[in-house]
């Protein structure tokens, strides 16, 4: 889940109003104002950004830290974590996506039990890196490792 929360494989959607309807807030000059949607309109949201909300992860909601999943605290989050977005609209590919990642990391460990940094590249803390915004999310730079 942590990997997921802050590396989405699909950063920015977009859905489209089916009818009028008014978020609670988001208008006026300080954004606290309700927001008017009419049908038809077009309603991007970023899930990079909604799973990086230090109100629902903490003020270190940035940082990749695994163990934040292992007691209750997060366990109602509803629609603060959705990687593969959720509802009618849920991603048909999702189970085969985390099932096929599961089964290429596990065969490159079986392959490759160590797995390195090359000689005099720098560790980046998780986050830190450059990363590329398109349809889905990469890092700018690649990842380079050495696998014996």
């Amino acid at each position: 889940k942590a990997a997921l929360r802050l590396y989405p494989p699909a950063p920015i959607n977009i859905r489209f109003c089916k009818t009028t309807t008014t978020l609670p807030r988001g208008g006026g000059p300080d954004g606290s104002s309700p927001t008017l949607i009419r049908r038809g309109m077009p309603v991007a949201y970023s899930v990079y950004h909604m799973q990086r909300r230090k109100d629902l992860y903490g003020p270190d909601a940035g940082v990749f830290r695994p163990e934040r999943w292992q007691d209750s605290s997060l366990a109602d989050i509803k629609w603060g974590y959705l990687p593969f977005n959720g509802g009618p609209r849920v991603c048909l590919g999702k189970d085969f996506a985390l099932m096929l990642a599961s089964y290429g990391i596990a065969r490159i460990i079986q392959a490759f039990p160590r797995i390195a940094l090359p000689p005099g590249e720098k560790w980046e803390e998780p986050g830190s890196e450059r990363q590329q915004l398109t349809l889905v999310l990469s890092s700018a730079d690649g990842c380079r490792v050495t696998l014996a």
